[in-house]
């Protein structure tokens, strides 16, 4: 497969600022059929109205598609209530609803609950709140934290394991690189195995951009993946059937251009 030698930010769009603007959100259910999207789409733009951005979902085994989008109304004489109006009035559309804005310039999503992550229910939690949650760790406890984190760590990736393999019914190996391969979209870093014996059961996972160490890039003498070399000695454990340890042996923190782990088996 062709590296990919560029990527792009992810935006979850769940909200708007804009100061000054008149926002709206707009939820519509619609026919899950081809040129859906187009008909409503067509029908906003002849009310001249601005889509600023959204998300669509629309499974093949579902009859009915979701669309959420916000949209700009400044000097549009139409109401939130008249455009929904409008759009039922179309034959693919099934139901609409909408939301205004929460306070001048701002608006936030009221429709979308759970947060569904690859059919699984998650949170988002930004890396600086992770990185406060690690200080107050190491403020409390000292270097007891690093070991705090490690645990937290290793449980997340031996369940993680066991949850892929009942998924998806694969093998140790495949479960492996698939929880790899999802810490892309999930955001966790861009990680990839650079090395992996499979008679000795050694490897070398190389993390672009590891979501622990971002806070402290080109900030310290040491390595400061604690957690993430946890979650990976969990991975290989539970993949392999086997007690693993990992070491970092390089570090964004320290000024090397990715995380590189070592992991082998005791």
């Amino acid at each position: 497969m062709e590296p990919i030698k560029k990527r792009y930010e992810r935006d979850l769009v769940l909200g708007v600022y804009s100061p000054g603007s008149k926002l709206a959100e707009f939820l519509v259910r619609l026919k899950n059929v081809p040129g859906a999207l187009a008909s409503v789409s067509k029908i906003l733009s002849e009310l001249n109205i601005n889509i600023l951005s959204g998300h669509h979902f629309a499974s093949p085994r579902e009859e009915e598609g979701l669309w959420i989008f916000f949209v700009d109304l400044t000097g549009r004489e139409s109401s939130v209530e008249e455009i929904a109006s409008i759009l039922r009035e179309s034959e693919v559309v099934v139901d609409v609803k909408f939301s205004q804005e929460l306070v001048d310039g701002v608006i936030l999503d009221k429709f979308l609950f759970p947060l569904i992550v690859l059919e699984e229910r998650s949170i988002i939690l930004t890396i600086e709140s992770f990185a406060e949650i690690s200080r107050r760790l190491y403020k409390t406890f000292g270097s007891a934290a690093l070991v705090l984190l490690y645990e937290m760590g290793l449980s997340a990736g031996l369940s993680k394991i066991e949850s892929i393999e009942k998924k998806y019914k694969v093998d140790g190996l495949t479960a492996l690189r698939i929880a790899l391969a999802e810490r892309i979209p999930k955001g966790w870093g861009i990680p990839n195995i650079d090395e992996l014996d499979q008679e000795n059961l050694q490897a070398v996972v190389t993390v672009e951009e590891l979501f622990e160490c971002l806070p402290t890039r080109n900030l310290e003498r040491d390595s400061t993946s604690h957690f993430f070399r946890g979650y990976l000695t969990g991975l290989f454990s539970k993949a392999f059937k086997r007690q693993f340890q990992t070491k970092e042996t390089e570090c964004i923190s320290k000024g090397d251009r990715y995380c590189r782990f070592i992991i082998k088996p005791f």
